[in-house]
């Protein structure tokens, strides 16, 4: 069932709003973001960090992976993580980031 429109809580899809959640919500996943946010604003240029935060974004997410025997359920678990739109979280991330950094300076 795929509909035209998947937004979700205005992210582009279920999957993308509960990987921000999670990454905003358990405290190892938050620190582990927000390091890497914070390294690759250090490192690489502006121009670049969206992309390089998402594939970060998406590495990190399996690298977190539990290890799965193959089933039907970590075949569909597999097919939603493929789903999260990693840019929209890494230009949301970096944009909460520089607010920041701007409200607290």
């Amino acid at each position: 069932m795929h509909e035209k429109d998947r937004h979700y809580n205005g992210w582009t899809n279920y999957e993308t709003w509960n990987f921000k959640l999670w990454a905003d919500n358990d405290e190892q996943t938050y620190r582990l973001v927000q390091d890497t946010v914070q390294d690759i604003q250090k490192k690489i240029p502006e121009k670049e960090q969206h992309r390089t935060l998402a594939d970060s974004l998406r590495i990190l997410a399996d690298s977190l992976a539990p290890e799965l025997n193959a089933s039907f359920y970590s075949d569909v678990m597999l097919a939603s993580i493929r789903e999260v739109n990693y840019l929209e979280i890494a230009e949301s991330l970096l944009k909460e980031q520089d607010g920041y950094t701007t409200a607290t300076a």
